[in-house]
């Protein structure tokens, strides 16, 4: 009897392997993984001959996730409400002829109201460029908008509904870690 219900045990756990999903860490896999890591990135804003800079921190899962910490510095942000950090996934298009991986990401961010009665929104960015592995160099060109808290700001489409939208470009290099002791 005990051997039968390992084997029953055995075959559900096999069953539920074919009908789960991979693990997010199978996602992105080959060439494409060389994108992976930690970077630091200068970043540019435009918003119509408004310009910003920032620093931040960039970094892309092997599983698809993109998180971003952004210092603001000189209101980068095109706005004056703090923020929150930003999170959301990106994608590997491919892989260039030159060996660049070609990639998009997207992000969601939250503004926070403040004391002259701004209120909260979603901030979006979505972005598209290529890692260099061979110089570990990130460099990504897109669009910020700043959305309603109502607005289905996780949908593709979400920035064809900004009211106005700002340039910006992030270029990055890989967090080096120093020489193993």
């Amino acid at each position: 009897m005990k051997i039968i219900g390992i084997v029953k045990t055995i075959a559900a756990v096999c069953v539920s392997a074919l009908v789960l999903p991979l693990p997010a860490s199978a996602e992105i896999e080959g060439e494409c993984s060389k994108a992976v890591g930690t970077f630091l990135t200068k970043n540019e804003l435009d918003d119509n001959g408004r310009i910003g800079t920032s620093r931040s921190l960039l970094i892309l899962t092997n599983g698809g996730h993109a998180l971003r910490f952004d210092s603001d510095e000189t209101a980068a942000s095109m706005d004056t409400r703090p923020f929150g950090d930003s999170a959301g996934t990106w994608r590997c298009d491919g892989i260039g002829d030159d060996g660049a991986v070609r990639l998009t990401l997207s992000t969601l961010d939250f503004t926070f109201s403040n004391a002259e009665g701004d209120a909260g929104q979603i901030a979006r960015i979505d972005a598209t460029g290529t890692y260099a592995p061979e110089t570990e160099i990130m460099t990504l060109e897109g669009e910020l908008a700043f959305l309603p808290m109502d607005t289905d700001a996780e949908r593709a489409d979400a920035l064809s509904k900004a009211s106005r939208k700002i340039r910006l470009t992030f270029i990055g290099k890989r967090i080096d870690l120093p020489k193993a002791p």
